[in-house]
């Protein structure tokens, strides 16, 4: 069986952590080996530091909208950045839902500036402020590379930011299927759950999990009218245009 990459979640979640080794489990069932975990502030940060195994890489970042994250903590990223303890910056960016838009744009640049000068690649929220983001990459950090968590924004989104190095993970909440076959077709994609969080419309469960990363592959095979063994090429060809070498592709 091939082996998937959840590109994102939140494993130091206490609906992950509490029965972490059950998601683990269910997880592989599906083909789902191997996980970015997202950290956001201090707790997450030694969870993570605390609960490593095969397979699990984690990201570190101050996030624009989660009420936990603190901008006193950066000096934490200088320190991973420095050890080479995270695989990626983030998630971070820009949410529209917040009113500290100048604040939000000022940590993300701090960010930005420390993925370049380390080259780690990063992880990105966007919500609402998807060309406020294209302008602040194109005049600020045009070679930065990583990609865009969650993405279910326009094709036009898509194919600005597509002009960077910059890929797209898709969760249990798509794109409208010309995107998804565009993204698809120019190997820029990666699955994720974000679990707990975006669970799929029709879910009766309390929250998102690990294993329902076999649905957002599945519906990339219905949508995209391929198989399995392609999106797990192309999985593997985005993660080598991200990560390069810092980041084990397993080709079992």
């Amino acid at each position: 069986m091939k082996k998937f990459l959840d590109a994102h979640c939140h494993l130091a979640d206490e609906r992950m952590a509490s029965n972490l080794q059950n998601e683990l489990d269910e997880a592989k069932k599906a083909g789902v080996t191997r996980f970015i975990s997202s950290a956001l502030c201090r707790e997450e940060f030694t969870w993570h530091q605390q609960n490593q195994f095969p397979g699990m890489y984690w990201s570190a970042g101050i996030h624009p909208f989660y009420e936990k994250s603190d901008e006193k903590d950066f000096e934490f990223l200088i320190k991973f950045c420095d050890e080479k303890q995270i695989a990626a910056i983030g998630e971070i960016g820009l949410d529209g839902r917040n009113k500290n838009s100048e604040w939000q744009k000022q940590i993300l640049l701090q960010q930005l500036d420390l993925a370049a000068n380390y080259d780690l690649p990063v992880v990105f929220h966007v919500v609402h402020k998807y060309y406020d983001l294209y302008k602040i990459i194109k005049n600020n950090f045009p070679k930065i590379h990583g990609y865009l968590h969650a993405f279910n924004s326009s094709l036009d989104v898509a194919e600005n930011f597509s002009k960077f190095d910059l890929a797209f993970s898709i969760g249990c909440k798509p794109p409208k299927k010309e995107v998804l076959q565009y993204i698809f077709n120019r190997s820029l994609i990666l699955c994720e759950t974000d679990a707990p969080y975006q669970k799929p419309h029709d879910s009766k469960e309390d929250f998102n999990h690990l294993k329902n990363l076999g649905l957002v592959v599945e519906n990339i095979k219905k949508t995209c009218n391929c198989s399995f063994n392609n999106i797990f090429s192309v999985q593997n060809k985005t993660i080598n245009m991200i990560f390069e070498d810092k980041l084990e592709v397993n080709n079992a």
